[in-house]
């Protein structure tokens, strides 16, 4: 049975519906009903409410696919192949569910499945052209376009491309050794196997329209918390920056369809841990990537002092709507410093393929961090609030470092940091920084936001000399410059920050 949206967990004991009584349910009611009268195999009376449901949401695939995964188990295989021809015309492109679900065994051995087994890499590849170009389209059609053939991805930009291809360089490597560490299915499969994903990071101005459009006006004041998201039904991403954002939000369609490999879908958890864990990365001469404590640390470290830290246990338990609406900020940062203290202690790997081959038995990755560690949970739990005790606390917004470059920047643009002022005297001004300049990289360690910028500085003290890659206009310069105290320079209001 096909759960793309929203997984449900509950278990109903066997009802019975009147002719016209789905019409009558709300849209959540008619899904939990739905999804658990197929849980019980009662395929008869789930099929009626599918059908509603497709009635409802003409343009979504899911339903659809649900309507013929329950006729296929009603041995009514003429009409289930109809519903999965309408299912495929709207977007589904799951091959390896096609292929390994068991409510559509009635068809496989029919002239149309095998048909539509036979055609899927001509299928695909036409639904991801109409998707990309249907997306592109919706941001005005003029942005740079190009393709990441490896990762299976198609890139629409509508940021200067000289800031691109830095931060597409970074992307690059990070998502190496994700596929390496985790994703090694992705490039084992069939190419028809993994479909392409459309990602568009659109201008400033473009983004707040988008925003708007989506999540309504108000939004509009709300960009720093909307900064990206991936929708994997429809293989399509929208951030707002080059940088953090990118990084989260391609590792989700990464992962996405990686699990959708294994037919796994993983814990709210380890899917924004990982995610977070890639926000904040320094890539190495040798192009090795690292990961650093970050604001979002911080975060759990506040918590921890405070008692407010739940255990690893109760986190991983957590229901997913409470994990992305209460507290959100602190659960995210919670999932991140797990997989931080998984990288400390050289076990990242070792816990995800763990979780993998457990997933059936428990998907919460409790047994996997359990047997990654051969402790309980417990056990794990104090020491990884230890670890936390000795975590250093990271410069950000709200703990500036001490070294400075005393500009004013506007932190908010999907760029880098736009610069709108250089103090006379000050470092930035006697490297030769000019305002309208966009800083992207110091030391040529991605600084695209005001966190990234305090991090990266913040490792450096007064008097050391730093190397600031910027754009201006067309150009990509590099400016050596020696950087200051913050005592010097207290006055300096920094937009955004």
């Amino acid at each position: 049975m096909k759960q793309l949206i929203v997984l449900v967990t509950v278990a109903f004991g066997a009802l019975v519906f009147a002719q016209d009584e789905p019409v009558r349910l709300s849209n959540d009611q008619l899904e939990t009903q739905a999804y658990a009268l197929a849980m019980e195999g009662d395929f008869a009376a789930a099929l009626p409410l599918f059908q509603e449901m497709a009635r409802r949401q003409p343009d979504s695939f899911v339903p659809h696919y649900n309507v013929a995964s329950s006729l296929a188990r009603l041995d009514r295989v003429n009409e289930a192949l109809d519903s999965l021809d309408r299912a495929l015309e709207l977007g589904f492109d799951d091959l390896a569910h096609l292929t390994h679900d068991p409510d559509l065994e009635a068809l496989r051995d029919t002239d149309r499945f095998r048909a539509i087994v036979d055609g899927w890499p001509t299928r695909m590849e036409g639904l991801a052209e109409a998707r990309f170009e249907a997306l592109h389209e919706r941001f005005g059609g003029s942005y740079h376009v190009e393709e990441d053939a490896f990762l299976r991805l198609r890139f629409a930009v509508g940021l200067p491309k000289q800031s691109f291809d830095l931060a597409h360089r970074e992307l690059d490597v990070t998502c190496r050794w994700a596929v390496a560490e985790f994703f090694g299915n992705l490039v084992e499969a069939e190419e028809a196997m993994v479909p392409w994903v459309s990602v568009v990071v659109p201008s400033d101005r473009d983004f707040g329209r988008w925003v708007a459009q989506r999540h309504g006006v108000a939004a509009r004041t709300a960009t720093r918390q909307i900064a990206g998201t991936y929708d994997h039904d429809k293989k399509q991403l929208v951030c707002k920056d080059l940088g953090a954002t990118l990084r989260h939000e391609v590792f989700h369609a990464l992962h996405y369809r990686s699990q959708s490999l294994e037919g796994q879908r993983h814990a709210t958890w380890v899917l924004e841990g990982l995610a977070c864990l890639v926000e904040d990365i320094d890539i190495g001469a040798d192009g090795t990537p690292s990961f650093a404590p970050s604001w979002r640390t911080n975060i759990v470290k506040k918590a921890h002092r405070g008692n407010g830290l739940r255990t690893l246990e109760q986190l991983a338990a957590m229901p997913d709507q409470r994990f992305v609406s209460t507290s959100q900020l602190l659960h995210y940062g919670h999932a991140r410093a797990i997989m931080l203290y998984l990288v400390a202690a050289g076990k990242l790997g070792e816990f995800y393929q763990n979780y993998v081959e457990t997933w059936d038995r428990d998907r919460t990755a409790v047994q996997a961090l359990e047997r990654t560690f051969g402790a309980t949970i417990d056990q794990i739990d104090t020491s990884f609030r230890r670890w936390i005790e000795r975590l250093p606390v990271a410069p950000e917004q709200n703990h500036p470092p001490i070294a400075t470059l005393g500009i004013d920047v506007d932190g908010e643009r999907g760029e880098g940091l736009a610069v709108l002022r250089v103090v006379r005297g000050a470092p930035g001004q006697r490297a030769g920084v000019r305002q309208r300049d966009v800083i992207v990289a110091v030391n040529h360690q991605g600084t695209r936001d005001l966190n990234e910028l305090y991090r990266v500085v913040g490792r450096y003290v007064p008097g050391d000399t730093v190397v600031l890659t910027l754009r201006r206009g067309r150009q990509m310069l590099e400016l050596p410059a020696r950087l200051g105290s913050r005592r010097d320079f207290d006055t300096i209001r920094i937009p955004g920050g």
